[in-house]
């Protein structure tokens, strides 16, 4: 057995990839294969077989589709490119009851996608996390107990030295006696409590996702990346024969990997690291960092000016 990186959340035409770019970042990255999962309105099966054509023959693509329901968005997994031909999978804020009965119908893998990410797409936010629970426990669903873009965040805000010197400078124009005359002090204050707050969330998403995926029936994790670059910011490890990488048959070789995804048999969700007796050592790297500056940035203008789906082109 050997250890190997998947990255289960990942994007192609949302920013207009290139295919080849795509799978030069899963090699530099030290991924051993990804899930494609494209938006439903985005013409997930054209993701899918661009990334084919160019894929590294010691390499591995999972068919996925990602997809809004009327409870929060969803990550459908399966062995083959059958997936892409069932209407159902195309509908707009489709009932998710539909979708786990037409997943469990079909033998397909149905995770909550980010369960605790924005307002206006996850699960958590739009059922209610005790309604979010008892379906988890009732069923065979899946959580994505890391999701790149998240967990980034919750590993480095503290370490971060530009928040380190704004923190600094707030607490000097809180407690200076000038800006206490001018009244600028409250100001201070009032962005101090706005920081705190947004660190604390930030950390909340993470923790509360791992903890929610303690309770499902298996988890999954990816980096939920629209970029090439961001590839592996969130992996999913497992422990797979080689036999099951030299296999030939793709549908085949997917099926097993999803089987283990589906008994729990992994190693670990988290970061790119190192994993040494079950601890995880995170990386220190100025990139990894640059990473979770970025996501801060867009999560951020995300809850200021909301999700617009654009339109099909």
């Amino acid at each position: 057995m050997t250890e190997y990186n998947l990255d289960l959340h990942t994007h192609l035409l949302k920013r207009r990839q290139s295919p080849k770019k795509y799978w030069q970042c899963v090699k530099t990255n030290d991924i051993q294969g990804t899930a494609i999962t494209e938006y439903n309105y985005l013409k997930p099966q054209k993701a899918y077989f661009s990334l084919l054509a160019v894929k590294p023959k010691d390499k591995i693509l999972i068919p996925g589709i990602k997809l809004m329901t009327d409870s929060g968005e969803v990550l459908v997994y399966a062995s083959n490119e059958d997936v892409y031909s069932y209407s159902l999978l195309y509908e707009e804020n489709v009932s998710l009851k539909r979708i786990y009965d037409f997943c469990e119908k079909k033998g397909y893998l149905m995770s909550i996608a980010h369960p605790f990410g924005l307002i206006s797409n996850s699960a958590s936010y739009i059922m209610g996390l005790s309604k979010l629970e008892k379906l988890i426990e009732s069923k065979e669903i899946g959580v994505e107990a890391y999701t790149g873009q998240i967990g980034y965040l919750s590993y480095y805000m503290y370490d971060s030295f530009f928040l380190r010197k704004v923190r600094d400078l707030l607490d000097f124009f809180e407690l200076n006696d000038f800006f206490k005359f001018v009244g600028l002090s409250s100001i201070s204050e009032y962005f101090t409590h706005k920081l705190d707050q947004k660190s604390y969330d930030i950390v909340y998403k993470f923790s509360a996702a791992i903890k929610l995926g303690e309770k499902a029936s298996y988890i999954t994790a990816g980096s939920g990346s629209y970029t090439a670059e961001s590839i592996g910011s969130g992996l999913l490890r497992l422990d797979i024969p080689k036999s099951v990488i030299d296999e030939p048959d793709r549908t085949k070789q997917n099926q097993e990997i999803l089987d283990k995804i589906q008994h729990k048999k992994i190693i670990a969700v988290g970061p790119p690291g190192k994993y040494t007796e079950n601890i995880f050592s995170r990386s220190s790297a100025r990139k990894t960092k640059q990473k979770a500056y970025g996501d801060l940035i867009y999560l951020t203008k995300r809850s200021v000016f909301g999700s617009v789906k654009p339109k099909e082109k």
